[in-house]
């Protein structure tokens, strides 16, 4: 940084023009408590808002003029109301920090961002992930800090995209513990608030040294300064008068400052009982009226060519002469409708946005089109090709497309598009690709354009709306060719957030068939592949492994790295059961060794999370840690929320696994705020499973008890989760019901899909707790696809640990043999480093002891090294598992340290049933409820049955 200054404080900020500066004094209190805050090395951040007028831009000025005076150096950007280029209002800021670094790269990035690059340059410099924009950013920011306190201020942020949005949070997430003040301004009121910024600003409130003002209107006291400082009023008129002025005003200080100056202009008095103008609208009126036709219209050409008034371009685009232009424009300063921006007079400015848009609001339709047709004339004929320029003639000529300019709308649009898609502004992108096709005639190209859109969509993460644009054109007429592309682009916005696949495969498959079968082309292998992909979203898993499994070779006949890529991921896709675990690794790694060899990180993400999976899966803990790396290097590079989703789910999986269940917690929160950045695609219902997870293993299902009826409908619901639910509370009645209604052919619907494996975990848990040993029949051939692997299911949206342990319980359950499956899964358990898993084993061990009668002394120090693991950690359903006191929870009507099947035996020997009969009653065959009567006797004392009725009369479980 040496050598580097920092720019002169912007001139508008001195001009003589500026009104006084009055009131605030809670407000430059607050500022006061953070600038220390700054020096001592802590960002802060300030967003003040307010009504339009309320004097957020004034303030800011104050405030950073004041520092500035005390060594601070000071950024300034601003947004603009139309078309303003993809990353205002940071261009200004980093463009007077161009050749501040001399790392390779750093320029051009800053450049990118600051929109210096020239939209006809078509092969110009594209960075494939905007993380390395942004962090080139922060790294410029800071070093400036670094050498003395920065004020980054940043004006009408509720102007600001999207792409905007993301460069501000990414900023302030990543500077915590640098000198930096970053100030913003923003309306809050209808209907310039901004939805976004809202957004924005509730999740950057939660970090430390991230504040919000809120500005009110001024008081009396107030006003009356403002009277004696600007209106030279003596102190005793200005109170009278400034009380006036606030019940007419509100207190604004825009709408103050106007009021005054007719009032002054009417010979500097106030007349009682006068009105105030009723808008700002009428004020502007009123002095429109007063000027002659040509400087009225100058004005008019002055607020179509924006809020800041280029002098050379109204000239160029006026009707009138030049000096004639030029005599309006004196007149229309002399009537406080244009101020001067010094040093130069190349420049004027509206007092507010607030007056612009009341000249444009008061001009009739037709000759603000020709105005637009106008500006965007001069614009080509007196500025010099860049991005600004472009975005320009985009906006003007889009103004003016009913006057036959849609030709030149379209062509600017496009290439404003480009150049943000280089800058990976990809929202901006989006939208004026949008803007674009719906202004052209050429189907053609209108089918091109709205593809583009699609694929910007889908880079910004809003897949729905991605899905609506590629499937209007996949569905429609156009070239076979660009219908497969439409096609395949729809797919692509599909499996991210898990949909179903059924309208992918039909449109990929419409597409393709409208082509020739040729495997020399690669439009038409990338349409196998994805049609692969869709299949398996199905459930079709045998068919799309048979396609996945042909596109990949296709694609290594081609030799293309991309297609390959492609290929490779479509098809980990397709199904995942543990028989395709080992090739599905070797594709995975071989797509990571492919997105090292090419620098494509943007590959790296799916081979990541499928080696996690895989690992995961195969009991590998050193290669999960390894792919969880990869995945969340890939996930920080490249900015791209879907992974970051993926590396967050992957997260919450060791996170829960290591029953560490607040940093678990945590990450569902983020997990969830993240969701709602992919549109209509929400993830609530995985969210919902992980959540749930959590609270059932640390004891909190049960504050919904009362909200449980028995009685839900399972078509109303998810039923597996209904299910866990029911099982969860120990409601057998719904349980049972719920469980029968699965295992009636329903259950067979949920084989193929990436749930599966939760699925199975929820019907076999259901059926212990039940002791159904039909159930219980039906299911171990399911669970023994699994034997000797791990239970993912989803994007690890639920983790079981090892496969063994539901064999184990449900071999004990049907008086098979369970001591080798219970204890290698607690080695699988042990080996993960899963101290949940493990409790959760032994306590089943513990359970199959006592069913089969084992020494108690063993099953006491069983017990108590489940317990050993779960009180730390506060694992309150293995310790009601096992029996006794849960720390927090009431002790259940269940004497003697029985459990709840227990229980429920007993009160039947209290009814005076045998086992054959009691048996019958929950459908538990009779050597399983014989069993349950010796445990019985053991732990209630009893020598037989009547002693056990007499001991349930006793404990009130007849009642």
């Amino acid at each position: 940084m040496s050598g580097w200054a920092p720019p002169p404080l912007p001139a508008r900020w001195s001009a003589p023009a500026r009104p006084a500066f009055v009131g605030r004094w809670a407000e430059l209190a607050t500022f006061e408590e953070v600038w220390p805050a700054v020096l001592a090395g802590s960002r802060q951040v300030v967003f003040v808002g307010g009504e339009p007028g309320a004097g957020k831009s004034r303030l800011l000025a104050e405030v950073a003029t004041t520092l500035h005076r005390h060594g601070a150096a000071v950024l300034v950007g601003t947004c603009a109301a139309e078309f303003g280029p993809p990353y205002q209002p940071f261009g200004e800021a980093l463009a007077a920090l161009l050749g501040a670094r001399t790392e390779a790269g750093h320029d051009e990035r800053l450049s990118t961002l600051a929109g210096r690059g020239s939209p006809e340059d078509g092969d110009g410099p594209s960075h494939e992930y905007r993380r390395a924009l942004y962090d080139a950013a922060v790294d410029a920011f800071c070093d400036v800090a670094a050498r003395q306190p920065l004020v980054l201020a940043l004006e009408d942020l509720h102007w600001a995209g999207p792409s905007s949005l993301q460069l501000l949070a990414h900023l302030v997430e990543r500077t915590a513990d640098c000198p930096i003040l970053v100030l913003g301004t923003h309306r809050t009121t209808a209907p310039d608030r901004s939805a976004g910024l809202v957004r924005a600003i509730a999740q950057l409130y939660r970090l430390d040294g991230v504040r919000r003002l809120d500005l009110a209107g001024l008081a009396a006291e107030d006003i009356a300064q403002y009277l004696v400082q600007e209106g030279h009023l003596s102190p005793l008129a200005a109170r009278s008068a400034a009380t006036v002025l606030r019940d007419q005003t509100g207190g604004n200080p825009f709408f103050l400052r106007e009021l005054w100056r007719d009032h002054s202009a009417r010979g500097g008095a106030l007349l009682a009982g006068q009105q105030a103008p009723a808008s700002v609208r009428d004020t502007i009126l009123g002095r429109l009226e007063r000027l002659p036709l040509p400087a009225r219209q100058t004005v008019e050409l002055a607020a179509v060519v924006g809020e800041d008034v280029d002098v050379a371009t109204v000239l160029a685009a006026a009707e009138w002469s030049r000096e004639t232009t030029l005599a309006g424009l004196d007149e229309a300063v002399a009537f406080g409708l244009l101020e001067p921006v010094p040093p130069s007079d190349d420049v004027l400015r509206f007092p507010h946005a607030l007056c612009r848009q009341a000249v444009l609001d008061l001009m009739p339709a037709s000759r603000r089109l020709q105005q637009h047709a106008g500006v965007a004339r001069a614009v080509e004929s007196t500025i010099p090709a860049s991005e600004r320029r472009t975005q320009q003639l985009a906006f003007h000529y889009a103004q003016a497309q009913a006057l036959g300019h849609a030709a030149e709308a379209v062509r600017h649009l496009t290439e404003a598009a480009r150049s943000a898609a280089r800058s990976l502004a990809h929202e901006d992108a989006a939208g004026w690709f949008e803007q674009a096709a719906a202004l052209s005639d050429d189907d053609g190209e209108r089918s091109r354009l709205v593809l583009s859109a699609a694929g910007s969509h889908l880079l910004a993460g809003d897949f729905a709306r991605a899905r609506a644009l590629a499937d209007r054109v996949a569905a429609g007429t156009g070239l076979p060719a660009e219908r497969l592309a439409a096609a395949v682009a729809y797919e692509d916005a599909s499996w991210r957030p898990g949909l179903p696949g059924h309208r992918a495969v039909h449109l990929l498959e419409n597409a393709l068939a409208g082509i020739d079968a040729d495997p020399a082309d690669p439009g038409y292998v990338r349409g196998l592949a994805s049609l692969g992909r869709a299949m398996a979203f199905t459930g079709a898993t045998g068919e799309a492994g048979a396609l996945g499994r042909r596109a990949v070779d296709l694609a290594r006949e081609h030799g293309d790295d991309e297609l390959l890529a492609h290929a490779l991921q479509a098809s980990l896709w397709n199904g995942l059961r543990p028989e395709d675990a080992p090739d599905k690794f070797a594709r995975a790694e071989e797509l990571s060794r492919l997105a090292d060899r090419t620098g494509a990180l943007g590959h790296l993400g799916p081979a990541a999370y499928y080696r996690g999976v895989i690992s995961y899966l195969q009991g590998e803990p050193v290669s999960l840690a390894q792919a969880h790396d990869d995945l969340v290097r890939m996930a920080r590079a490249t900015g791209q929320t879907f992974f970051d989703y993926m590396a967050g789910c992957m997260s919450y999986a060791r996170q829960f696994s290591a029953g560490d269940f607040a940093a678990a917690h945590r990450t569902c929160g983020v997990l969830q705020d993240l969701g709602t950045s992919f549109g209509s695609d929400d993830t609530e219902g995985p969210c919902a499973v992980q959540s749930y997870m959590i609270r059932r293993e640390s004891g909190t299902v049960g504050q919904v008890r009362a909200l449980i009826t028995g009685d839900e409908s399972p078509e109303e619901h998810w039923a597996p989760g209904l299910l866990a639910l029911y099982t969860e509370l120990e409601l057998p009645g719904p349980a049972a019901r719920l469980l029968r209604w699965l295992l009636d052919g329903r259950l067979a619907r949920y084989e193929d899909s990436a749930q599966w494996p939760c699925v199975l975990v929820y019907a076999v848990e259901a059926a212990l707790f039940l002791e159904d040993a039909p159930a219980a029949q039906a299911l171990h051939p399911m669970m023994a696809e699994y034997a000797g692997t791990n239970l993912v299911a989803g994007q690890f949206v639920a983790v079981f640990g090892s496969a063994d342990r539901y064999l184990g319980a449900l071999d004990s359950l049907l008086d098979g043999p369970a001591d080798e499956e219970l204890a290698a899964a607690l080695e699988m358990d042990s080996r993960m480093g899963s101290p949940l898993h493990q409790a959760h084993t032994l306590v089943a061990q513990v359970l199959h002891g006592r069913r089969t009668g084992s020494d108690i002394r063993v099953l006491d120090d069983v017990a108590g090294q489940a317990r050993r693991l779960a009180e730390p950690l506060g694992l309150r359903r293995v310790l009601r598992l096992l029996g006794g006191a849960v720390p927090g929870i009431p002790a259940p009507r269940r004497p003697g340290g029985l459990t709840a099947r227990e229980t429920e035996v007993l009160r039947l020997l209290g009814e005076g049933l045998l086992n054959r009969q009691i048996a019958e009653r929950l459908v538990i065959s009779e050597n399983t409820a014989a069993n349950h009567v010796r445990s019985i006797l053991a732990k209630t004392g009893s020598g037989n049955r009547t002693q056990a009725a007499m001991f349930a009369a006793a404990h009130g479980l007849l009642e």
